[in-house]
């Protein structure tokens, strides 16, 4: 039995924290605040409640794996629901698209109604198309740590010096499906020029596995995760900071925290900013590559949320909707409201100059005077931006060359988000092994 220090209680950290208890070791979780589940939480005010962050995600098969590799299957703590609404597309020319989730047939139905069957053919190929660079990312990428080296066929497969915006410009012909396939882009913090055009293939994903959320909010995975961290006697240490990483030889021996308390560890999962753990917390010359690799990336800009308690009567909107334009807004609509109002998130991916209500108003939302109350998510660290295709091996690998550091998270292989951030704590439970 090892003793395991997780640092940090996003859903990464919590998430390895549950499988390795689950794999005989001993693990204590070290959060610096006093909320768990990172941006998997929630905001409550007058009566309304708003998923601060994250409120759905593709792969549930990610999120089943991760609870029943750490005991009992997730339906015994929370409920996974698919998003049956189509997610709505609001453009610049005023056209309209509720683009289905999870059906090809109704997707290019959708496509054919707002455009022709030519634009709705295009779309519909490349989507399809994506379903191979699918199997090679999961078998190469998305379940074991990033290969040193691809085979040369796989390389030609994914070409991966294509840009998104690359892609989007060759094989679609209509710019409203171009702005529809950037939005993957976007909604990742990163530009469609920079991004490799095989992220494209969460188009696929969300097609061939749908979108799923969580009855009351997806906080309440957080909640699950805690609970499944009890029940693991995984022991949880909030308002804890860690300063430093200890090593001796090459090899971790533990952690030391704000006050200068040092706990003994074997092994040392990050879940933080990599740049801040080989920047500042790691101090060993085993970590010298990866120090300059990983401080060569930049962070990917975090979604600008406002929360918004509304008075009906108000639009209809779907679970989401994407409002198209500089800046991309995007309108959540799963909060909890008092009867008689709705609760809606604002996302603003890009830099905002306007006030969230005014973007609102010049894409045709007027609920200015419906606003009962307002509040704001604290900023996230969002994961590494996208520059270029070679980002994915500057990003931190799962396996640090320091022998038992181990990286997860945003910032860490395979990348941002619910399913990527959960299939990296996989590969780094699988690569300790049990106790």
């Amino acid at each position: 039995m090892s003793e395991v220090i997780v640092v940090g209680a996003g859903l990464a950290g919590l998430a390895s924290a549950v499988r390795l208890a689950k794999l005989g070791h001993q693990v204590t979780v070290c959060e610096r605040d006093e909320h768990l589940g990172g941006v998997l939480g929630r905001i409550e005010a007058d009566g309304f409640s708003w998923d601060a962050g994250a409120a759905s995600t593709t792969l549930p098969a990610a999120l089943r794996d991760l609870f029943r590799k750490s005991g009992r299957p997730i339906e015994n703590l929370v409920q996974l629901d698919p998003v049956t609404e189509p997610r709505r597309h609001m453009f610049a020319d005023g056209s309209v698209l509720d683009l289905p989730v999870g059906d090809r047939g109704a997707q290019q139905d959708a496509w054919t109604d707002l455009a022709d069957a030519k634009v709705a053919e295009r779309w519909t190929a490349l989507v399809d198309g994506y379903g191979e660079t699918w199997q090679i990312l999961r078998k190469t990428s998305l379940e074991p740590p990033l290969q040193d080296k691809l085979p040369l066929k796989t390389i030609r497969t994914l070409k991966p010096w294509h840009s998104l915006e690359k892609v989007a410009q060759s094989e679609l012909t209509d710019e409203r499906s171009r702005a529809v396939l950037r939005h993957f882009a976007a909604q990742g913090g990163s530009d469609a020029k920079l991004t490799p055009g095989y992220v494209g293939v969460w188009s696929y994903l969300e097609r061939t596995f749908g979108r799923w959320t969580i009855d009351g909010g997806f906080g309440a995975l957080a909640d699950a995760l805690v609970q499944r961290a009890s029940e693991r006697k995984v022991t949880v240490r909030t308002s804890t900071e860690v300063v430093g990483i200890t090593t001796t030889d090459g090899g971790v021996t533990g952690v030391r925290l704000t006050d200068g308390t040092e706990l003994a560890a074997d092994i040392v999962v990050s879940d933080i900013d990599p740049r801040e753990l080989y920047g500042q917390l790691v101090d060993d010359p085993a970590a010298k590559k990866v120090r300059k690799r990983v401080l060569s990336t930049h962070q990917a800009q975090a979604a600008y949320v406002v929360h918004l308690g509304l008075k009906d009567p108000v639009p209809d909107l779907p679970f989401e909707t994407v409002l198209h334009g500089t800046p991309t807004v995007v309108v959540r609509t799963g909060g909890q409201a008092p009867a008689g109002h709705q609760a809606w998130s604002v996302l603003v991916h890009g830099y905002p100059t306007d006030d969230v209500l005014d973007l609102l108003v010049a894409r045709g939302l007027h609920v200015r005077d419906k606003v009962v109350s307002r509040q704001t998510s604290p900023s996230w660290w969002a994961g590494v931006a996208w520059e270029g295709y070679r980002t994915a091996r500057r990003r931190a690998s799962n396996v640090s060359p320091i022998k038992g550091l181990y990286c997860v998270g945003a910032g860490a292989h395979p990348g941002s988000g619910v399913p990527a951030t959960t299939l990296g704590a996989a590969i780094v439970a699988d690569a300790i092994g049990k106790a």
